[in-house]
């Protein structure tokens, strides 16, 4: 019976049933998401998949200013002169299309033709696997109800104990059985922050990180000697600041924040 056991061996067999809970947890986030299909994502969706639609839109246009075609105008606009480069990806020609005419970074993020161009992206990632559909992000949130239910048990313990004057062990196991309840809440709690992508992308973007650990901006690349091709895989892998290296005005015009390492806050993008 559940209470028909001292309060260390209780402690124990609560541990372990913790353990079990955790181990499915996190057998379950591990094994989501684990087969892609299609073609590999490209810089503009690894970009999408490190840090969302802000660091998409970001290397989006960093391709359009490192060829050229971007421009600096009046009042913090800017613009485009001349076409995009041959065999843009999609939010790239998007962002060029939002720049026929000067416009705010800001007034670009809110233009239809890039929000179209960010769904299609990301329906393109979760079609082939790269971003998690609503079905298994539930999943995997339904894997920590083990974790609140064994906290549970143990929340009941002790309060069956308090209200019923029923011997819960010594102050020792009490207070030990407390600590592990709060824990085990708490890391129930943390585990239901379910991320988008799934465990496929998140071993793509250590193999690419480890890969190109020498353009990490710790590394403080000479980015005179690299090309193009290196800074927006850079900026992909590892966020904006080595625009700030290359055209510090114009990083922070698209809002890269200089103190920071991730982007200014700006227009929110939705992910549908």
């Amino acid at each position: 019976m559940l209470w028909g056991v001292s309060g260390p061996l209780f402690l124990l067999d609560y541990v372990t049933a913790v353990a079990g809970a955790l181990a499915i947890a996190l057998a379950v986030r591990e094994l989501t998401g684990r087969r892609t299909r299609g073609a590999a994502p490209d810089t503009v969706e690894l970009a999408y998949l490190t840090d969302r639609a802000g660091l998409a839109c970001q290397v989006g246009i960093a391709a359009l200013r490192r060829a050229g075609v971007v421009h600096h105008g009046e009042l913090a606009t800017l613009s485009v002169g001349g076409p995009p480069p041959a065999r843009s990806a999609a939010l790239v020609r998007g962002l060029h299309a939002a720049l026929r005419r000067p416009q705010t970074w800001a007034a670009v993020l809110a233009d239809p033709g890039v929000g179209r161009a960010l769904r299609r992206l990301v329906g393109r990632l979760v079609r082939d696997g790269w971003l998690l559909t609503p079905a298994q992000r539930r999943r995997v949130a339904l894997g920590t109800l083990p974790l609140f239910a064994v906290a549970a048990v143990g929340v009941t313990r002790l309060v069956d104990s308090a209200v019923e004057g029923r011997d819960a062990g010594g102050p020792a196991s009490v207070v030990g059985l407390l600590l592990c309840c709060l824990a085990t809440a708490l890391g129930g709690w943390w585990l239901c922050e379910v991320p988008e992508t799934g465990a496929a992308t998140r071993r793509l973007l250590r193999r690419l990180r480890r890969e190109h650990a020498d353009l990490a901006p710790e590394r403080r690349p000479a980015w005179s000697e690299r090309g193009t091709d290196e800074l927006l895989t850079a900026m992909a892998l590892f966020g904006p600041r080595p625009l700030l290296a290359v055209d510090p005005r114009f990083a922070v015009q698209v809002g890269v924040d200089p103190e920071g390492t991730r982007p200014a806050p700006q227009h929110k993008l939705a992910r549908t």
